[in-house]
C-alpha cells in the first residue's frame, strides 16, 4: 500500500501522540476500485450510502447482482498472521513489509465490473459501510469482463512504510 487514509493518520496521530485511544480494526477487507482512492475517501462506497469510496458496484441500476463483493481477510488479532507474513530478510533490509501469505480471490464477476485500478483496505467486510485504513495504485490495472476473476497471487499483496 502506498498511503494511509486521512481516517488512519487522524487515529493513529492521536493515539501515539494525545494518549487517545484507536483501537486495531476487528476486521480487515480489500476493497476493488473503479480509480484510486484519496485520502479523504471513506470505507463507504460511492454507490452506497453517500459514500466517496470509487469501489466497484456490487449491484446494477435495476438490483442484480455484479458478482462483487469485499474480500474479507477478517480479524487482524486473530487470523493476522496466517494472513499477512513478515520475514526476516525483510525486516533486515528495513523496509517493514509484510505479504499476503495465500492467494487472495474474488469472486467471478457475473457482470462486466469495468476498471480496476485502484485497492483500498478497509476495516470492514460489508459493502458500502466501514473505513478506509490504505489505499494504492495497482500496478496492473485491468477492464474485469462478465466470467473474470481478480486474484493477487502470495506476496503479491505487499504492505509497507515509506
Amino acid at each position: 500500500m502506498t498511503a494511509f487514509s486521512d481516517y488512519l493518520e487522524s487515529g493513529l496521530l492521536h493515539h501515539v501522540f494525545r494518549g487517545q485511544d484507536f483501537p486495531k480494526p476487528a476486521n480487515v477487507a480489500i476493497a476493488l476500485c473503479s480509480g484510486v482512492p484519496r485520502d479523504s475517501d471513506t470505507g463507504v462506497s460511492q454507490y452506497a450510502n453517500g459514500g466517496t469510496l470509487p469501489e466497484i458496484p456490487s449491484g446494477n441500476s435495476i438490483g442484480a447482482s455484479t458478482g462483487y463483493e469485499r474480500k474479507n481477510l477478517g480479524d487482524p488479532s486473530v487470523l493476522g498472521n496466517s494472513v499477512w507474513t513478515y520475514d526476516s530478510d525483510d525486516h533486515n533490509a528495513g523496509s517493514g513489509l509484510i505479504k499476503n501469505t495465500d492467494t487472495i480471490l474474488f469472486g467471478t464477476a457475473t457482470q462486466d465490473w469495468g476498471w480496476v485500478s485502484g485497492i483500498a483496505i478497509v476495516d470492514s467486510g460489508d459493502y458500502g459501510t466501514g473505513n478506509m485504513l490504505m489505499y494504492a495504485e495497482l500496478s496492473n490495472p485491468r477492464i474485469i469482463y462478465q466470467g473474470d476473476t481478480v486474484k493477487f497471487d502470495v506476496s503479491t499483496l505487499q504492505i509497507k512504510f515509506k
